[in-house]
């Protein structure tokens, strides 16, 4: 059996969504599969885990115990392990799947670009044990849920976290202007659970903070010119700004940047969104000046309809 889910990037709402903001999420035409092969033996399972199809984590367990054989990565096993067993206890007939096997999981993106390595396993791991991947994330991650929910969806959606559950609204995010929207890697990647739970930690409603970034979302997602998408993209991240007290990315990077550019997900080194009105070429200039190297258009990375 092989399982696929979706790379994601959360276009707007960062950090808000942890307090129901409407947040515009987006699968991406990158993600990651999980594979299943039956082996002789009992209560062995092996794991072999890819990175553009170069290995980077090996294990093997006694599924009777739970006991880490061997691994390249003692941490990385660990956390496997965890998943596994809440996936269990969602689903006890799940232990027979696991007692004889091989897995390869094998990602198609790099890791530290953010796009979801964790939520794709999430997701692909509950595909093969048959049980709901937004439970299973309630019980092995502290984020909203929103990277496991749009690794399964076919285009962008609007989502709303309600305590333990949440709402999606199907959502046409196909701006005429996309070919102006690119996507740039700012060289850090950020941990994004610890960015979760220093939000959290600050216990902080922000209501009204959370009802103008719900507007905006939808705002930013039917634009009709790029005027408009860049006006949205500015006032979003002044609001983010101010809740985290940090400087956003344009004043601390991008000065010079005619179009506009928004934080995406942690803010500080993951993915940013960026306006452009002129050449490809002169993008990519602009981009090698601040040691910038990793850059996608909105077609090549935004999966829609």
């Amino acid at each position: 059996m092989k399982y696929y889910s979706f790379g994601k990037l959360l276009i707007a709402g960062e950090y808000l969504v942890l307090n129901g903001a409407t947040s515009l999420t987006a699968p991406l035409t990158y993600g990651q599969s999980l594979e299943v092969i039956p082996k002789d033996g009992k209560n062995i399972l092996t794991w072999e885990s890819y990175e553009k199809d170069k290995l980077w984590f090996k294990g093997e367990f006694n599924t009777e115990f739970f006991d880490i054989i061997e691994s390249t990565d003692r941490a990385v096993a660990e956390k496997l392990i965890q998943v596994l067993k809440k996936a269990i206890e969602l689903n006890p007939e799940f232990i027979t799947k696991l007692q004889s096997a091989n897995v390869k999981t094998n990602s198609e993106f790099k890791f530290h670009w953010g796009f979801g390595s964790s939520s794709t396993l999430l997701s692909n791991i509950a595909f093969w044990a048959d049980v709901d991947p937004y439970v299973l994330h309630l019980k092995t991650s502290s984020g909203s849920g929103y990277d496991v929910v749009v690794a399964r969806e076919n285009g962008p959606v609007f989502f709303k976290r309600k305590n333990t559950a949440y709402e999606i609204e199907q959502v046409n995010f196909d701006p005429q202007f996309k070919d102006q929207i690119y996507f740039v890697y700012l060289g850090q990647k950020q941990d994004s659970a610890i960015s979760v739970d220093q939000f959290k930690s600050r216990k902080k409603l922000f209501r009204n903070e959370t009802k103008l970034i719900s507007e905006l979302s939808k705002h930013i997602a039917s634009s009709g010119t790029l005027d408009d998408f860049e006006y949205y993209l500015k006032e979003h991240e002044m609001i983010i700004s101010s809740v985290l007290k940090q400087k956003r990315i344009k004043e601390a990077r991008f000065l010079d940047l005619e179009g506009e550019i928004k934080s995406l997900g942690a803010w500080g080194g993951d993915f940013a969104m960026m306006t452009w009105n002129d050449s490809k070429k002169k993008l990519i200039r602009y981009l090698e000046e601040k040691n910038i190297y990793t850059m996608f258009t909105f077609e090549e990375l935004i999966k829609y309809k």
